[in-house]
């Protein structure tokens, strides 16, 4: 990372000191009193340095951050738009496209490398986006770092003058850096140099009047009185201020500590209360807040206490989301929002212990992700900082953090979750971590696999789809292959190729499926039996009498018997089918209809999980009193098989 810090070299001027046998050259003046002085690290120093620092939080729809700025021009990419920002009229321009909905904030990206620049003037090239990010998380805002309401009208221009008040030189600031460099030197130099400010000085507010300024006392005072101009530029909305005040309650101060533990709660229908600590006192009251000419009032009234110090109109001219400043006269009252006690409850209240079982691994190590099975599960609008611990005494200093909290790789039997929330509490949840032997293969081993065509009549090739036999298995498993032998398939070589389209001519054969998972494989048989589907010689008429005597159920759909819950009550005469289980109940459409190739039944309508895959029309192909099998007219491949249930 390369460091760059611009700096206005003034030390010239203090060379002059060096020279006495200049003396007769240089002006003898009169001594500056104390109104005409710059003394470093005075108040007035500071004011005038804090009012030409460099304003970071001009640019925060960039870098969110106001500790620094972005070193213009700057190339973004929003979305798919590329952007180069040169200007501020720019960064307005940017914000109208943010505030469009159809533009994700998020997607907004650098391109780096990118020069910031701290209220000092000091620049850091940042090379990435982690760079950056990392600037952003250590930036606190300091209140007392910048006066963003008023700024000097340039230029502005300060006598120099030795030990001896003789005038050695003026010196001619033109822009802020150049002022906030000169009082810095000013205030790093060794040697006895004394500064004025040449006046008359103009200050510009944010609200776009100017002020003329002729001392030192008039000066500071005026930078002071700049901050009642925000409020101006800051737009506050009355709806919006109103709407923020009820949020949640607020912490007051008026600068003499009298109301340190003291809580405004502003209710919505017009009521003040104000309480001390966690428990509402007494003291109640009405606020009201309306527009006017000159801003935002607040208005305190009917107090029970406080009547001296609060009762009154008080203007808004700071209307932050989580600060609000007023004024009455002389009086400055500042609120900042207090959610973290109301939110930290709710926060909390999200967790609770958790446990995570995992199957036991071939290793003996388990290997847990503690985010997704913890933290992962909770929906909690309030923000939070999560971490995870091996020791409580480690989770209550928040010390030693578990790095890799996705796989993370232990025989112990417990760890810690710290919770903690922005207003820096935080509890500690129990992780309870524990193992058990798993059947990878359970599904795989439930039935067996069996497919079946319809003998075409020209002894082959027939074809069938390898891949739904065990189609309800398969997403568990890691890897399946197809093979024509059980020596091919136990190790895993010569894989058909191509499953979904797999020929064969033998009436019967078997094929093998090889199942990898965890780092385990099994292998299971398919048959693949050639069938006449004209067997039984069931006519229309037998299939609507077997269908409307009893019940039915799906045996086995595709191989699998997840269907095997839903019974079926074919009506005779209104062309329903009842389909039900325990929680589902769904009137479907049935009929039946005689075809060259046999009796074809077509359900219809039939909406529910999983079930919804038997619409269409099925050929019958195998039908006895007990047992139908049906295979899709548009796809043979597709298997239903109908048991009777009742007799």
């Amino acid at each position: 990372m390369k460091i760059q810090i611009s700096h206005l070299l003034i030390s010239f001027l203090f060379a002059f000191l060096c020279f006495t046998s200049c003396q007769d050259e240089i002006e003898q003046i009169e001594n500056p009193n104390e109104q005409e002085t710059i003394v470093p690290n005075s108040t007035l120093a500071s004011l005038m340095s804090r009012t030409a620092s460099n304003f970071g939080a001009a640019d925060d729809i960039l870098d969110g951050a106001s500790c620094f700025s972005v070193e213009l021009p700057v190339t973004i990419q929003v979305s798919d738009i590329t952007i180069i920002i040169e200007s501020e009229v720019d960064l307005e321009a940017l914000e109208d496209l943010l505030d469009d909905v159809s533009v994700d904030e998020d997607a907004m990206d650098f391109v780096f490398p990118i020069t910031i620049i701290f209220n000092d003037y000091s620049q850091i090239i940042i090379e990435n986006e982690d760079e950056l990010q990392s600037f952003v998380a250590d930036c606190v805002e300091n209140e007392n770092d910048v006066i963003a309401c008023a700024d000097f009208m340039y230029p502005i221009s300060f006598s120099v003058f030795n030990s001896g008040f003789n005038l050695v030189d003026t010196v001619v600031i033109s822009d802020d850096e150049a002022l906030y460099t000169f009082l810095d030197e000013l205030e790093d130099d060794e040697n006895a140099v004394i500064v004025s400010l040449n006046f008359p000085v103009t200050i510009a507010y944010a609200n776009g009047e100017t002020i003329e300024v002729n001392t030192n006392e008039e000066l500071g005072n005026a930078i002071e009185l700049a901050e009642q101009f925000c409020g101006e530029e800051n737009d506050c909305i009355e709806d919006e201020v109103a709407l923020n005040l009820i949020e949640c309650p607020w912490a007051f101060t008026d600068g003499s500590g009298n109301f340190e533990n003291n809580r405004m709660i502003f209710n919505p229908n017009g009521e003040l209360q104000i309480s001390e600590g966690s428990a509402t006192s007494a003291i109640g009251g009405n606020w009201n807040l309306s527009a006017t000419d000159n801003g935002l009032i607040v208005n305190f009234s009917e107090l029970t206490a406080f009547q001296d110090s609060l009762e009154g109109d008080w203007l808004v001219i700071e209307c932050d989301v989580d600060r609000v400043v007023l004024t009455k006269g002389n009086q400055t009252l500042v609120l900042e929002q207090d959610c973290n006690s109301q939110n930290d409850d709710e926060l909390f209240n999200c967790f609770g212990d958790f446990e995570i079982v995992i199957c036991e691994q071939p290793n003996n190590i388990p290997i847990y992700n503690l985010s997704a099975n913890t933290i992962g599960l909770i929906d909690c609008n309030a923000s939070f900082t999560p971490s995870f611990h091996e020791t409580l005494a480690d989770a209550e200093n928040d010390d030693n953090p578990i790095a890799n909290t996705e796989s993370y790789e232990t025989l112990i039997a417990q760890v810690y979750l710290r919770i903690e929330a922005d207003s820096g509490n935080f509890e500690i949840f129990n992780v309870y971590l524990n193992t058990e032997n798993c059947n990878y293969f359970e599904c795989f081993e439930s039935f067996d696999a069996i497919l079946e065509v319809c003998d075409n009549g020209t002894d082959g090739p027939y074809v069938f789809n390898l891949t739904i036999a065990f189609a309800n298995c398969t997403p568990s498993a890691d890897l399946v292959t197809y093979h024509e032998t059980l020596p091919d398939a136990e190790t895993g070589v010569n894989a058909i190729s191509n499953p979904e389209v797999y020929t064969s001519i033998d009436v019967m054969q078997i094929v093998y499926a090889r199942v990898e998972t965890n780092n385990q494989y099994e292998v299971f048989p398919i048959q693949l039996n050639i069938i006449d589907c004209n067997a039984g010689n069931c006519t229309e008429g037998d299939i609507d009498g077997i269908l409307t005597e009893c019940l039915w159920n799906i045996s086995s759909y595709n191989g699998s018997d997840n269907l095997i819950d839903y019974n079926f009550e074919f009506e005779e005469n209104s062309g329903i089918v009842i389909i039900y289980n325990d929680t589902t109940t769904i009137d479907a459409g049935w009929s039946t209809s005689q075809t060259n190739d046999g009796v074809v039944i077509e359900f219809s309508n039939v909406a529910g999980p999983n079930i919804q895959a038997i619409n269409g029309n099925w050929l019958i192909v195998e039908c006895t009193a007990q047992q139908l099998v049906l295979h899709n007219v548009n796809d043979s491949n597709n298997e239903i098989v109908l048991d009777r249930t009742c007799e």
